[in-house]
């Protein structure tokens, strides 16, 4: 059984990672405005792997007989003047979720929790993967400068991103 201390804290990243959909997509609707769709898609994208993320969470606190508890969702501010910006503003935002994942890890193991622990490594894999996702792209933008026509090659690539599953290893049972 989990404990309440532990439990609590899932319920908390369940309603962040809630949060974290609004910012990709308030992300999503700037980059519109900056007419780069297939960027706006990519965000979208991240959006449901967010939405996916928060029915993760919210399996396992049901798979472990803990409370529910549906937080408050703060209002985002995602105002960018490019493709650039939208992308280092989803970076720092992916390395504040890695911190909040290692905090859980660390109340899991500070808990004995260990089969949170083992639940929470898929986490702990997946902000490296998504780390390093954005910071490609970021790495990218700085290399087409200000070549329009750069931009729109990366554009037209972040528009095949397909959408996201809910990965094996992440799915619980009852």
């Amino acid at each position: 059984m989990i404990s309440k201390e532990l439990a609590r804290a899932i319920n908390d990243q369940m309603v962040f990672e809630l949060y974290s959909s609004y910012i990709y997509l308030g992300l999503s609707a700037a980059l519109e405005k900056l007419k780069l769709p297939g960027a706006a898609h990519w965000m979208r994208m991240q959006v449901d792997e967010e939405l996916i993320h928060a029915n993760i969470f919210y399996n396992y606190l049901n798979d472990q007989d803990a409370e529910i508890e549906l937080g408050k969702i703060d209002k985002v501010s995602t105002k960018v003047k490019s493709a650039k910006e939208a992308f280092e503003l989803a970076l720092k935002h992916e390395r504040i979720v890695t911190g909040r994942i290692n905090q859980l890890c660390a109340l899991a193991m500070k808990n004995s929790q260990f089969a949170t622990l083992t639940f929470l490594n898929f986490f702990v894999t997946e902000q490296v993967q998504e780390e390093r996702s954005v910071q490609q792209i970021i790495d990218k933008l700085e290399l087409a400068e200000n070549s329009k026509e750069a931009l729109l090659f990366i554009d037209k690539e972040l528009g095949l991103r397909a959408a996201p599953t809910v990965p094996a290893a992440a799915q619980t049972t009852v």
